[in-house]
């Protein structure tokens, strides 16, 4: 991972930044999410600044949604460790894996298509592939309770 001398004019390392903006590890060793601008507080410095080092060190969404490393599961574990484990000893693994990971290009086209034929075998035809929705856009053919309406039966 490159260094970046924004990162050591602040004096913020890119372990401390991925364990405070991507884990939620608080300073006290604790777990809450924390938005670029907690993490600006935290480390006293503009949100501006965060941003830039997120680009800089490579841990922007870009460089989170072309990795292959799985982020949602990690923020998971540090979020349910138990009592009296260490979230930073634990993410010290994260992020050698993080940065181990290889980066990739996503082929958007194909991920869509992927997950369109999988909602078409979880929910069945959608206006895509031409079936016709009710006026209430729930299920094709009428209303979830079969009233032709979202307001309920007409009086």
């Amino acid at each position: 991972m490159p260094s970046s001398a924004l990162a050591q004019r602040h004096g913020i390392s890119a372990f401390e930044l991925f364990c405070a903006y991507h884990l939620g590890i608080t300073e006290d060793g604790g777990y809450r999410f924390q938005n670029i601008h907690d993490v600006a507080r935290r480390f006293g410095v503009p949100s501006a600044v965060i941003k830039q080092l997120l680009t800089e060190l490579q841990m922007d969404s870009d460089a989170i949604i072309n990795s292959s490393y799985d982020m949602a599961s990690a923020q998971v574990d540090i979020m349910t460790a138990p009592e009296g484990i260490s979230r930073e000893q634990l993410a010290l693994t994260m992020f050698e894996d993080f940065q181990k990971a290889p980066r990739r290009a996503r082929n958007w086209a194909k991920e869509l298509a992927e997950d369109e034929r999988e909602n078409e075998r979880t929910y069945g035809a959608t206006r895509e592939t031409g079936a016709r929705r009710s006026p209430d856009r729930g299920t094709p053919g009428g209303s979830p309770a079969g009233r032709g309406t979202r307001r309920g039966p007409r009086s």
